[in-house]
């Protein structure tokens, strides 16, 4: 049986942040830094309007959570659960053994530390909450941030795909991809 995210255990805290699952009204929540032309430099959905901000989050929500500091949502990331690659016989074994990461970070909390602490929740989630083997993350090669948090919570680069991505302004950019097996994290945690 696959777990889902709304299975688990809520909230989930940190040191500093307490994570829940996303709800269709945070999105009015995160929207005035969503909207920054910092965030919007490397998310993969551009909202022009909070009415598009709110349609996409809303089909979001089954893999999305949000990280609260304060009493203010200032993170928000996914945990979408995936299938791993397999030959067709083993389709069944393969079903919901992987996991998809992504996250967003409100500027204004920015070089905290607040990041990461938010990404290795998102990990433990996915490793611990879910069960899965192998977490995978991926970023537009220049998001140097995106890239150091990857490395600080323990995922390797294993690949970097020359001109593979079209930004939103116009250039093509390397993409990177980042993983770690669940007992690989699971090691470097004890």
């Amino acid at each position: 049986m696959t777990l889902a995210l709304t299975d688990l255990d809520w909230p989930v805290r940190t040191d500093r942040l307490e994570l829940r699952p996303a709800r269709t009204e945070d999105a009015d929540a995160v929207w005035p830094w969503y909207r920054l032309p910092d965030v919007q430099e490397w998310t993969t959905t551009l909202s022009i309007s909070l009415e598009d901000h709110q349609q996409w989050w809303d089909r979001s929500l089954t893999s999305s959570v949000v990280g609260i500091l304060d009493g203010r949502i200032v993170a928000d990331g996914k945990v979408q659960l995936q299938d791993a690659w397999s030959q067709a016989d083993m389709v069944q074994q393969a079903r919901g053994q992987q996991a998809e990461l992504g996250w967003v970070l409100d500027p204004a909390v920015q070089g905290r530390g607040l990041g990461t602490e938010f990404a290795a929740a998102l990990l433990d989630l996915a490793v611990d909450g879910l069960g899965v083997r192998r977490v995978e993350a991926s970023c537009f090669a220049e998001n140097l941030a995106s890239r150091r948090v990857m490395e600080k919570i323990g995922m390797r680069c294993e690949g970097v795909f020359v001109e593979e991505s079209l930004h939103r302004s116009g250039r093509w950019l390397d993409g990177m991809a980042f993983a770690i097996l669940a007992r690989e994290h699971r090691a470097r945690r004890a």
